[in-house]
Parts: C-alpha cells; structure tokens; sequence
C-alpha cells in the first residue's frame, strides 16, 4: 500500500506533510521556523495545527497571499490552537523570537515568520510594529 507523500515525523508534535503545499505537494520548511514552531508547542503543550505552510506560487496567488510571501520560501506559517486565547499564543510566540507575527482575530489565526530584518507585528492588514 502506497502512504502518503511526505508521511514523515519531524518530532513527536509535527509531520512533513502538514507544510506541504495543497496544490503540488511540494515543501520547503525553514530549520529556524520550524525549530521554534516547535519550541512554541513544547512550551503551550497542546497541539499547533498548520492551516498553512510552504505554497507554490500557483497556491499563493489562489488564497490571496501578499507577493513575495515567506510562504513561498518555506520561511512562514499560518497556526491555530483549539480552545487557546489568540492573544496568549501571541504572547508566547513574540517571547519565543519569530520575527513576523501577524494577528487574524475574526479567522482565529496566527502568521508566524522567520523574515530577516526588523521584527514586525500587524493586525489583520494594519501594521501595528514591534
């Protein structure tokens, strides 16, 4: 029997083929990203799941994603966390060091990225800073 495309344990929390790409199947996963995804799930001790990983430029432009996206380097992913506080997760991922977190409060989610530069903190689509 033939198993899934990138049906690999990372860790005991995480599995390749939750960053795949939806369209392609393809990953790109950034050590450092996924290092602290990692550490932000030890430290909260309760499942992150992936709404969104790594996207091919085709996946970008369908869902809308901004061009030059960090999803398109394997550098970002979108979480959400059943029954936790949006605002607790954010919290613990500025202390954890991602460099881009953006806050999606109606859709109940979080950006998380490893950009290089200054760090940066929106809101929906209103930069708030850092």
């Amino acid at each position: 029997m033939m198993g899934i495309i990138n049906d690999i344990e990372l860790t005991e929390y995480f599995s390749l083929y939750e960053f795949e790409c939806p369209c392609c199947k393809r990953v790109m996963l950034s050590p450092d990203l996924f290092a602290r995804l990692n550490h932000l799930r030890m430290v909260i001790n309760r499942p992150v799941y992936i709404n969104s990983g790594y996207r091919c430029p085709e996946e970008n432009h369908k869902v809308g994603g901004v061009p030059g996206s960090y999803h398109l380097l394997g550098m970002a992913v979108d979480i959400h966390v059943k029954d936790y506080l949006l605002y607790d997760l954010l919290l613990f991922a500025q202390e954890i060091g991602f460099n881009g977190i953006g806050f999606y409060e109606k859709k109940d989610f979080l950006h998380l990225d490893m950009r290089p530069g200054p760090k940066r903190f929106w809101k929906g689509k209103e930069l708030i800073g850092y």
